[in-house]
């Protein structure tokens, strides 16, 4: 890192197209710890991210983090909870999955990329069965009380196969948050479409999961 300069992290993150939600914040927080004890620069890296990844929830929550009263514990603790959330997720979406398609054989649909849903289904496999698709799995770049951001093309899916939605506790976000993400190539759909929602080690009917983001702290 340059002298009074942004972290490389910091920028990579906010200029990430590529990138799933997990991954993006991962780097981004690796970035914010490096400048924590600068409250300038952390503010600026702060406000850098919110603007270069205007979509993902869990940018949100690394922002309220870096203006926690103490941002050091407050970013080491969420940098420890999305490994240990993913790693939950990704057993209990496995899990979930495969009782549905012991139960009905047939292969499994997803949409764009999400570190999440490779996981899963390196485990399961996007095609246990030949024939049509008879369940989905997808990821979210946002939870909110009433819906979900996604990939477009998640509409669709979720109203053609019963969807799974993988995910952790950084893509839950009040209904004062949700409401100012999104972007190109991005679609809202209506959380009730979905069949379950896998937020870390739990699986949530829509209602809860919606239930969950609406009851986090709106921005100060």
């Amino acid at each position: 890192m340059e002298a009074r300069g942004l972290p490389a992290a910091v920028l990579a993150a906010a200029s990430d197209r590529r990138g799933g939600a997990l991954e993006v914040a991962a780097t981004a927080l690796d970035g914010l710890l490096e400048v924590a004890d600068d409250p300038t620069l952390l503010e600026q890296a702060a406000t850098s991210l919110l603007a270069g990844q205007p979509a993902m929830a869990p940018v949100w929550h690394l922002a309220q983090a870096a203006r926690a009263p103490d941002p050091p514990a407050a970013l080491a603790a969420l940098r420890r909870d999305l490994a240990t959330d993913a790693d939950a997720a990704v057993g209990t979406a496995t899990t979930w999955l495969q009782d549905r398609l012991t139960a009905r054989p047939g292969s499994v649909a997803t949409v764009s990329h999400s570190s999440l849903v490779d996981r899963v289904l390196a485990r399961v496999g996007p095609q246990s069965a030949p024939g049509d698709p008879v369940v989905g799995v997808v990821g979210a770049d946002a939870i909110g009380p009433e819906g979900l951001l996604n990939a477009v093309g998640t509409r669709e899916l979720v109203g053609r196969v019963p969807t799974l939605v993988v995910a952790t506790a950084v893509k839950l976000v009040p209904a004062e948050v949700f409401g100012r993400l999104g972007g190109a190539g991005f679609e809202v759909v209506p959380l009730e479409a979905v069949a379950a929602v896998v937020v870390g080690a739990e699986v949530l009917s829509p209602a809860e999961a919606g239930r969950r983001a609406g009851d986090l702290a709106p921005p100060a």
